[in-house]
């Protein structure tokens, strides 16, 4: 009898295995992001490397930004401390061009749209639940959402500004998993960022990286192809839509 041949992941991800795909809404679904925070320090004047130092306090290191992606600051709050940083370098700034540091996700010319991700995501909805995981602003929550199909795209949006916690914290995944109805070792996550991806397979979910569209796109097609025609394309323990 022949032996059916061993099922290799693509990419690292075994398409037949996931049974919900979850998706980063900047460097996903739009274009830009770290690509316009890492621009704007030689934008305004800046050096490069003063810049990527000041870039790493203000994203990473500490919480100045942070606080506003998990609404417990204001965007206004964060242009002045950046504000400040950068007049301490030598550096002055409207409080305008403080607030566009990386242009916003509802700016078609500075985050355009990825046509082939919405395709697919819509795609996915038909077999399977979608949800968004977004670290994200409440000043840009109309912008981005006047961008994107919302409800007809996912079952699940968890936006970090809405919920108190933002990646890469374990507690926002986990609000995933609660409001899909689903296991992390059923979910796919499809990010930008290597740091949020982390987490997620600490928790057991396959990832795919934001690396290269041909890419996440094949993988995409492959779990659409894997996906089981008899299973419901709809978890009824998922919550709705906030």
């Amino acid at each position: 009898m022949a032996m059916t041949p061993e099922k290799r992941p693509l990419h690292g991800v075994r398409p037949e295995a996931v049974a919900g795909v979850v998706f980063d809404l900047g460097g996903v679904f739009l274009e830009g992001g770290p690509k316009h925070v890492a621009e704007f320090g030689p934008r305004v004047g800046l050096s490069a490397q003063v810049w990527r130092e000041m870039a790493l306090d203000l994203f990473v290191r500490g919480e100045d930004w942070n606080r506003v992606e998990r609404g417990q600051a204001r965007l206004d709050e964060f242009a002045e401390v950046l504000k400040t940083r950068l007049a301490g370098e030598g550096v002055w700034i409207s409080m305008a061009q403080a607030r566009e540091f990386m242009g916003t996700p509802g700016d078609a010319k500075s985050h355009p749209l990825r046509p082939e991700v919405v395709e697919l995501c819509r795609r996915l909805r038909g077999v399977m639940p979608t949800a968004l995981l977004t670290n994200n602003i409440r000043e840009w929550r109309e912008g981005w959402r006047a961008r994107l199909p919302v409800a007809e795209l996912f079952d699940l949006v968890v936006d970090s500004c809405e919920v108190g916690v933002r990646k890469p914290e374990p507690d926002i995944y986990r609000l995933v998993e609660q409001g899909l109805g689903l296991p992390g070792s059923a979910l796919l996550f499809v990010d930008d960022l290597g740091v949020n991806l982390k987490t997620a397979r600490a928790l057991g979910w396959q990832t795919v990286k934001y690396d290269r569209t041909g890419d996440v796109v094949a993988v995409l097609e492959a779990v659409l192809n894997a996906a089981d025609p008899n299973r419901p394309s709809r978890i009824p323990s998922a919550s709705p839509l906030p």
